[in-house]
């Protein structure tokens, strides 16, 4: 090779180039670029046993091949539900083990579960050691003014008004912790502890029902407001509110990914809802109730014994408001009631002159409510009641409105109608036997609507209700009764009622069709038959497997011949244990059938007791010999047949979060809401664990002995120079002079300083 060739300065030679003349060109090798992701990807992490000697928190399940935090699993109402450590994950790398160590839920779990355990050598403990009992005595006096406002769904700036009002009052309260940034911790902590005692009564529960429902909050955010249900020990039933979760989505797939979100603040995984969780009760929306892609259904598909069931008192809404429909003489009857109500409701000078005439008449008034206040069926009697406490004072103002020269041509027009309408027979007749018929439905969905309600339960209400509205077609109701002696006869034959004479109906009688009171009575039969048939086709359910086996759970059932009691309700047994197989043992499913034989005798000697009663009774004395048949007794209490508290869970919603308070954030939220539902009253209430969680979980220490900065006489003489200075039109003063520069004199305790 020729050196002059290899030292000159010509441009490098090309890939390929003919090498020494030769007229080959030499072959060209291409350098794989280094891609560090596809190392990662190929290579294969594992976990390391060293890992849990330098992280005492971590764990690592060998059966599913995941490491996890174990102090997060223990605190889920603390720790992030979505962390990959709360979840287990399998990514075996220290980096993400390090971050967990280092985020602020981890934190918060290990602060709770120092508070939980109270090790009396730690930092804090020491601390709490050294408060005073004057401290201590401050400290419950405000944990419990801020209870008082939670509870009492006020807003947390009330609260350093409270603490004022009380320091006025001689109460003696401290100089630190009294504005609403304190208020909520102190809530904050409260319900955390709250949230711990039924987080534990959750995981030694062995049955759970989920109760959801959703709606729109005064910040126009979608929230599902989620509810658990179990069956404690002594047989009491509890229902509480887990938490009011925000949907991202509102289709099926982010309502029950919200559901998931707050379940898993209780614990209550994917692995504990197979195990535990036996009825799903919602709303009757389509995307809730949907047996393929609705929320129901995809339960169904993750928990296939699962039980889901349409809320009872919206479904005897729904049966009602399906009766209306096949009842043409019903839908203009509430067209006028609600003419009514929508004049008096919108007008206060409606108001008053209807409140001066009946006081002329010397007749009580009772209140016309607004239209959106008549929602559920009691709401419908009450608004009826008033309609028929009013009816004398309403016909004489419609009859003074319809005739006046100074009201609007609109509003007389409206008045006229309506007083037409009111002095027929038909209409009074009507309106009495509507209360009779929504006094038996208003009782009904009130029974509904109590949280301690069974299956069982459910099932005896229809059946009652039915028969009550079928025995309005024989034999009149106590409203019906009476309206015979409110009636006066006059000579020419027209009636009176209450002083005011009636009319025969407006519309002429058609051809075959009889007269008024022919057709009354076949209106009053059609609109009994429409709910009748309405309601059992509504609550059909009930009549079919798996629900109607728990029927022989109910003592009236159980037949009194010896013989007929013998294999009494062994079919409903068996398929009862078949159903919830995957949720019992060997043992449990081979003495379940054999004890119940000993379940039949011992309910049908108490036939004649209280059946909530007897049932509480049952579980709490749990007979060894009944131990396992007491199973499935406790499964039908656990089945929740109504979400009525969900309704009142966004009541309770709704005041807490209102047109002021509309950025509110959601886990305030959550805690004032969890106290004012969940909390005991605030005569009970003991601050004691909330103080004890609320020091330990501070970013840092505690400034109880903190005393407020005070000026000295050099501080305030030489602030009152510079503020000379200042009028004169001097510069300001530098930062290294003033009241707290380090050359005047301010009186700071130790322990530092905190925000009031």
């Amino acid at each position: 090779m020729d050196l002059r060739r290899y030292f000159s300065s010509a441009e490098p030679k090309k890939t390929g180039q003919d090498e020494e003349g030769t007229g080959k060109e030499r072959p060209t090798t291409k350098r794989k670029s280094y891609d560090k992701s596809d190392y990662e990807a190929k290579r294969k992490h594992s976990f390391l046993d060293s890992w849990t000697k330098e992280f005492l928190w971590l764990e690592y399940d060998k059966v599913n091949n995941m490491m996890f935090c174990r102090v997060c699993r223990e605190f889920p109402s603390i720790a992030e539900s979505t962390s990959a450590f709360v979840t287990g994950t399998s990514n075996f790398r220290k980096d993400p083990i390090r971050t967990h160590e280092k985020s602020l839920h981890h934190k918060k779990c290990i602060g709770a579960q120092s508070a939980a355990s109270v090790p009396e050598q730690t930092p804090i403990a020491k601390t709490i050691l050294k408060i005073n009992q004057a401290q201590q005595e401050v400290l419950k006096k405000l944990f419990r003014t801020a209870y008082y406002v939670a509870k009492s769904e006020l807003p947390l700036a009330k609260f350093s008004s409270l603490c004022k009002l009380q320091k006025a009052n001689g109460l003696d309260l401290g100089s630190t912790y009294l504005n609403d940034h304190a208020c909520r911790e102190f809530i904050g902590a409260i319900a955390q502890t709250s949230r711990d005692q039924i987080e534990k009564e959750i995981q030694e529960s062995r049955f759970l029902s989920i109760l959801a429902d959703g709606s729109t909050d005064t910040g126009i955010i979608e929230q599902e407001l989620v509810h658990v249900r179990y069956v404690r020990d002594n047989g009491d039933i509890a229902t509480y509110m887990i938490k009011c979760q925000p949907v991202k989505s509102a289709n099926a797939a982010g309502i029950l990914e919200a559901i998931d979100e707050a379940v898993n603040t209780m614990g209550i995984r994917e692995d504990t809802w197979k195990k535990k969780v036996v009825c799903a009760n919602f709303d009757g929306a389509a995307v809730m109730m949907g047996e393929k892609t609705g929320v129901a259904g995809r339960l169904k598909q993750r928990i296939p014994h699962i039980i889901t069931i349409h809320c009872v008192a919206h479904k005897l809404e729904l049966a009602v408001l399906d009766s209306v429909k096949g009842c043409e003489y019903l839908v203009k009857f509430e067209d006028t009631l609600k003419t009514i109500f929508k004049m008096y409701y919108y007008s206060p000078k409606k108001r008053r002159e209807l409140t001066e005439i009946s006081e002329l008449l010397n007749e009580r008034l009772e209140h016309f409510s607004g239209l959106k206040s008549t929602r559920w069926l009691p709401s419908r009697l009450r608004c009826l009641k008033a309609v028929e406490k009013n009816y004398t004072p309403t016909v004489v103002h419609m009859e003074n409105m319809a005739e006046g020269s100074d009201v609007k041509a609109e509003d007389a027009a409206r008045a006229k109608g309506v007083v037409q309408e009111m002095k027929t027979e038909k209409f009074v007749r009507f309106l009495h036997f509507m209360l009779d018929y929504s006094t038996i439905l208003s009782k009904c969905s009130t029974d509904f609507q109590h949280d301690n309600l069974n299956i069982t339960r459910t099932n005896q209400l229809v059946e009652s209700t039915t028969s009550r509205l079928l025995s309005l077609k024989t034999k009149p109701g106590e409203y019906q009764k009476t309206l015979d002696t409110k009636f006066t006869a006059n000579q020419d034959g027209s009636i009176c009622y209450c002083g005011t004479q009636l009319t025969k109906s407006q519309r002429p009688a058609r051809r075959g069709e009889g007269t008024d009171k022919d057709t009354f009575g076949a209106e009053i039969q059609k609109i009994i038959d429409n709910t009748v048939k309405y309601m059992d086709n509504r609550f059909k359910n009930l009549h079919e497997k798996p629900l109607s086996c728990f029927k022989v759970f109910d003592p009236s059932t159980l037949p009194y011949p010896r013989e007929e009691l013998a294999n009494y309700g062994d079919e409903e047994v068996d398929y009862l244990v078949t159903h919830f197989a995957c949720l019992l043992d060997a043992e449990e499913k081979e003495k379940i059938p054999q004890e119940w034989m000993d379940l039949k005798v011992w309910l049908a000697e108490r036939r004649g007791r209280k059946v909530d009663c007897l049932y509480r009774d049952l579980l709490s004395e749990n007979p060894e010999h009944l131990s396992h048949i007491l199973l499935l007794l406790k499964l039908m209490l656990t089945l929740s047949p109504s979400t009525a508290i969900c309704e009142r869970g966004f009541s309770c919603m709704n005041r807490v979060k209102t047109t002021h308070r509309t950025s509110l954030h959601p886990e305030t939220l959550n805690d004032c809401m969890q106290l004012s539902i969940n909390g005991e009253t605030v005569e009970s209430f003991c601050p004691d664990k909330s103080i004890r969680f609320w020091m330990f979980s501070g970013k840092g220490s505690r400034h109880l002995d903190h005393k407020t900065p005070t000026r000295t006489k050099s501080s305030e003489m030489e602030g009152n120079a510079q503020e000379e200075k200042a009028d004169e039109g001097d510069a300001m003063p530098s930062t290294s002079s003033g009241i707290f520069s380090s050359e005047t004199s301010v009186e700071i305790s130790d322990s530092g300083s905190d925000t009031d």
